[in-house]
């Protein structure tokens, strides 16, 4: 019908179709892209076949979804069915910014505050939301244990996690404990791997910027067989290249294969695998840079570039994961989904670090640290989803089960602090310890968590939706010795987290919505004796109002949210747990508030826009700020227009922007001084098609070179100015 109009479209839902301009090639020729559904289904859009509740945004060209979410309740809403804030990071946002790591990615989400420390590799990756730490991950549906994929303590190697195997990245702000359990009222990371496609598809990328940063990938995938019941996807990407800090240089690699089949018209089955790797040498652990002050107070002459390990630190990681998955439709309503991952995470770390305060000379302690430790997880998730009717209207139904079970050992493990070096003059060069001679008593944890949930939608009336669940959840986690004797032993059973929701729909554009949860989030955190403290408990509270244009091509929101929250883990200033980490204490009676505003998708053709403003401020129990590492204002914004005039040409540009942070545990007259203002970072892009498969894209970072740190307590720096180009060919 569309043949000679010059346009093409493309499908936004199961009944929805967007018309656009066709690209055409140098001669005049009218270019057809591949037709893709961008609402729920699978990579394939097959109808007839199950749906895995979460909508694919590859090839929608959009930067977001008009698709169901199911992250939030297990239920398949909109962003406007659901009440919750919700961010979606799609394939063509990750594509435009040529984002390649999970820390980047969240960096760039609205409401959510990344916190990069130490090496681009084994360094920590600090996620927080509405002044809370961010520890729930789902993959594919399901929840598991962030160090099912990103090891020690999940906070080495999260940040790193290569982007090329997601379809998109969904960030849920506010409690998810409804789906995840035990968690904090902050957000869930939902990571949605890509499918395989029913026509055979190649992608080939290659890229290169500053400090010789090379990355490539390759992705295949299509069907195995005539009829197109059997179809494969492979995605294979590496990258390797040094670091603005001296001396630092890394290496990372990541693959991934999945094969699905339809055993039947309803029933579908898929098998995946995937393995990655990180290597960094040169610098490893939560910091690469030399403290900002002497004991006295007095600034210390360090920058960007200065590096506080030694010439041998390093850090070393390998991951594989198994996911197996059968999902099968009853009819068109009702459908089931099974799921059982297993992944194994090893992790090697060595460093000298001379962080520590110097004295007036220059001299401070040289920290050895060494540590090996294997993670193996394996988690289930089972639901039944559909649904039914009463009182002559249709509503929805969920019901699932989900756990997991982790086992960490770390059998070897050094630390020391008695050598020392003079930071003035040190060339980070030290003779490296005899780690085998070294090694003292190791330990292990086991963690179990598990629990059933029952979530509905009710349609009370044409425009009111009513939302209501219910979780029952058991954790327990043992701690044990060298021997393989629990030395401390943690259970609760029976912990109960209800879920309540409404939606209002007071204009066809426009709907108005509120929902509350408790929280129920047991810790890992310790005290300077090394006990575990109690878990945390208290309410999350959210209303907004959320509007959808253009058939969900266009998403807007404005939220406010309360949290409150006893035995809540707090810094106990520099002290140390008696294993060197970071020690906490229990602090009751938090609170914390806070807005924010959304925007997302296509306001006119050819133009996108996603970003957002967040405001947030935590308090403890006398009113006094709480997290001031924590910036109260925060600014994310990413925009690019293709004109109609010349659909090849894509341009685009964006910043980040947040408020004042500085070190609540310093002295206060230091913590003021030496704080981190507010600042802002740049990034533009121009991406030209050369021809309809074929485009080049050139990405400038940090544009302006805004000199910032990224920790509040060491020279430790955001990166500097780069400029990376890439091509990439699709077939």
């Amino acid at each position: 019908m569309l043949a000679g109009s010059g346009l093409t479209f493309r499908q936004t839902g199961a009944n929805s179709f967007t018309l656009e301009a066709a690209p055409q090639s140098g001669d005049g020729a009218i270019q057809l892209g591949p037709v893709r559904v961008a609402g729920e289904g699978t990579a394939t859009g097959g109808y007839d076949r199950p749906v895995s509740g979460t909508a694919l945004t590859e090839h929608s060209r959009s930067y977001t979804s008009a698709g169901p979410i199911a992250a939030a309740t297990g239920l398949g809403l909109t962003l406007r069915e659901t009440p919750q804030s919700i961010t979606i990071l799609t394939r063509e946002r990750l594509d435009q910014q040529n984002i390649t790591t999970l820390g980047d990615a969240l960096a760039q989400a609205p409401g959510i505050f990344y916190q990069p420390a130490g090496s681009s590799v084994g360094g920590y990756a600090g996620l927080n939301s509405r002044g809370y730490a961010v520890t729930s991950v789902m993959l594919d549906g399901v929840p598991i244990p962030t160090s099912a994929i990103a090891g020690y303590a999940a906070l080495q190697g999260l940040g790193t996690l290569n982007t090329d195997v997601y379809d998109s990245i969904t960030v849920v702000r506010g409690a998810t404990g409804l789906m995840t359990g035990a968690g904090d009222p902050s957000a869930t990371v939902a990571l949605t791997r890509k499918r395989p496609t029913d026509t055979l598809q190649a992608i080939a990328l290659g890229s290169y910027g500053r400090w010789d940063q090379l990355h490539a990938m390759v992705d295949l995938g299509g069907p195995l067989n005539a009829q197109g019941t059997v179809r494969a996807r492979a995605v294979g990407s590496f990258e390797d290249g040094d670091g603005w800090k001296e001396g630092y240089n890394y290496r990372k690699y990541v693959g991934y294969a999945i094969i699905e089949a339809d055993l039947s018209s309803r029933t579908l089955a898929s098998l995946s695998f995937d393995f990655g790797g990180n290597n960094g040498k040169g610098g490893a652990g939560p910091y690469t840079g030399y403290a900002l002050t002497d004991v006295d107070g007095n600034p210390t002459p360090f920058g960007r570039r200065d590096n506080a390990q030694t010439e041998w630190s390093r850090f070393r990681d390998r991951r594989i994961g198994v996911t197996a998955t059968i999902e099968h439709s009853f009819d068109e309503d009702w459908r089931a989904k099974l799921v059982y991952n297993h992944n194994e995470v090893k992790t090697q770390q060595y460093f000298g670090l001379a962080a520590d305060l110097p004295d007036a000379d220059g001299f401070t302690a040289l920290h050895l640290r060494s540590y090996r430790i294997r993670n193996k997880v394996d988690s289930v998730g089972a639901k039944l989803d559909g649904a039914y009717y009463l009182f002559g209207r249709r509503h929805e139904l969920v019901a699932g089960f989900n756990g997991s079970w982790t086992n960490e050992i770390t059998p070897d493990w050094y630390r020391s602090f008695a050598s020392t070096v003079n930071v003035y003059t040190w060339n980070r060069q030290f003779p490296e310890p005899d780690w085998a001679s070294l090694y003292g008593f190791g330990w292990g944890t086991k963690v179990s968590q598990y629990g059933a949930y029952v979530a509905t939608r009710l349609r009370a009336t044409e425009a009111l939706s009513i939302l209501g669940g219910l979780r029952w959840s058991n954790w327990r986690t043992r701690d044990l010795d060298e021997t393989g004797a629990a030395y401390e032993d943690r259970k609760y059973n029976g912990e109960i987290t209800p879920y309540v929701g409404a939606v209002l729909d007071v204009t066809p554009n426009l709907s108005v919505y509120a929902s509350y949860t408790s929280i129920f989030n047991p810790q890992s955190s310790r005290d300077v004796e090394g006990r575990l403290l109690d878990p945390e408990k208290g309410s999350n509270i959210e209303a907004g109002i959320k509007g959808e244009w253009f058939d969900g091509r266009l998403n807007a929101s404005a939220a406010v949210f309360q949290v409150r929250k006893d035995n809540l883990a707090v810094q106990d200033g520099t002290n140390l747990t008696p294993t060197g980490d970071q020690a906490y204490v229990a602090m009751d009676d938090t609170k914390g508030r806070g807005w924010e505003v959304e925007v997302s998708g296509e306001p006119i053709q050819g133009w996108s826009v996603q970003g957002g403003y967040t405001r947030v401020r935590s308090k403890d129990s006398t009113g006094a700020r709480l997290n001031g590492e924590m910036p109260e204002h925060m600014v994310k914004l990413f925009t690019s227009w293709t004109p109609a005039s010349l659909s090849q040409l894509t341009v685009g540009g964006g910043m980040t922007w947040q408020s004042r942070i500085y070190s609540p545990w310093m002295d206060e007259a230091w913590a003021h001084r030496y704080a981190q203002r507010s600042y802002a970072v740049v990034n533009a892009m121009v991406r030209y098609a050369i021809t309809p498969r074929v485009a080049v894209t050139l990405n400038a970072n940090n544009l302006f070179d805004k000199v910032y740190r990224t920790d509040v307590d060491v020279h430790d720096y955001g990166a500097p100015r780069s400029l990376v180009a890439s091509v990439r060919a699709q077939f």
